[in-house]
């Protein structure tokens, strides 16, 4: 070969005498491989996340409402001291043995002291547990992450504590659970809410557990839910009450701040047993709700 001939050196990347029309469209081919390539990476990993997904997903048509069960005196309980008073949680390790160990070793070390209530969204949700009083990270900011333990038998009824973290990945939009926490409040059950719910599960319990007690039915298995409160709730019903920076307008969000006006901390939180810290008169149900449609037929 003359060294005046074209050619393609491959292994230096370039070209020799070959035409400008040809090397257009050598490097159009060589990116439009590369742009393939990154399709199929990209569509198998959104593949996997949707199998995932499918399989993990949770049949709660049997679902047994254990954060109205009487629990033994031995159970975990951690106790919340706020600025408007003590409420207290019971835990559920059998459920949620990874967060629930993470959340506990926080606890013992003193993480949460101290930390703040940093978003109200009034009656439905407060969000705590930051080291900011605007929920940002900082220097001492845990940042670990758990993947999402979800349970049939755990949902967001009024009163019940969420893990709450970062969105898994761009292809799994599964919240992790980290070290802030959701405490869940609730929205109305009016007439059309009922039938949607209604309408979207046949576990009668279930449904009848959400509007006789309260709850975010749209919270259902997005989060860990790791533990219930089931005695201050004077101390918790002000805090998620608790008038905020800029509300929403129902319209846009663009500008609301919900940090509260009032700082709002949990002063000191720390671990104990239900034995220790009873009260019974809060694990009832109605006893007409326990039925669902498996038992009816």
């Amino acid at each position: 070969m003359k060294k005046s001939d074209a050619y393609v050196d491959k292994a230096n990347n370039s070209t020799t005498g070959v035409s400008f029309s040809r090397r257009r469209m050598m490097l159009y081919f060589q990116f439009s491989m590369i742009a393939v390539v990154f399709v199929l990476i990209f569509a198998v990993i959104y593949f996997i996340s949707t199998a995932k997904e499918k399989k993990n997903k949770i049949d709660y048509t049997d679902a047994e409402l254990i954060q109205y069960q009487l629990p033994d005196d031995n159970a975990p309980v951690v106790v919340y001291q706020t600025s408007k008073g003590t409420f207290k949680a019971l835990l559920y390790p059998e459920q949620a043995p990874n967060y629930c160990e993470y959340f506990t070793k926080l606890v013992d070390s003193g993480y949460y002291d101290g930390t703040y209530i940093f978003a109200v969204q009034d009656g439905v949700y407060f969000m705590a547990g930051s080291k900011t009083s605007d929920g940002t990270d900082d220097s001492n900011t845990d940042k670990t992450e758990y993947d999402a333990e979800k349970s049939k038998d755990l949902w967001p009824f009024y009163g019940a504590i969420a893990a709450y973290g970062n969105q898994k990945s761009a292809f799994n939009s599964q919240i992790q659970a980290g070290s802030r926490d959701l405490f869940i409040g609730s929205i109305e059950f009016d007439d059309e809410t009922v039938e949607q719910l209604d309408s979207a599960s046949e576990n009668k319990q279930l449904n009848s557990a959400f509007t006789d007690k309260g709850g975010v039915p749209n919270f259902a298995q997005q989060y860990t839910i790791f533990a219930q409160v089931y005695d201050g709730f004077d101390a918790y019903d002000q805090i998620i009450s608790a008038q905020v920076v800029k509300p929403s307008d129902g319209d846009s969000d663009k500008d609301t701040d919900l940090r509260p006006k009032e700082s709002l901390k949990f002063e000191k939180v720390y671990m104990s047993t239900y034995g220790e810290n009873k009260n019974d008169e809060f694990f009832t149900l109605d006893d007409t709700s326990a039925v669902t449609d498996t038992d009816s037929e």
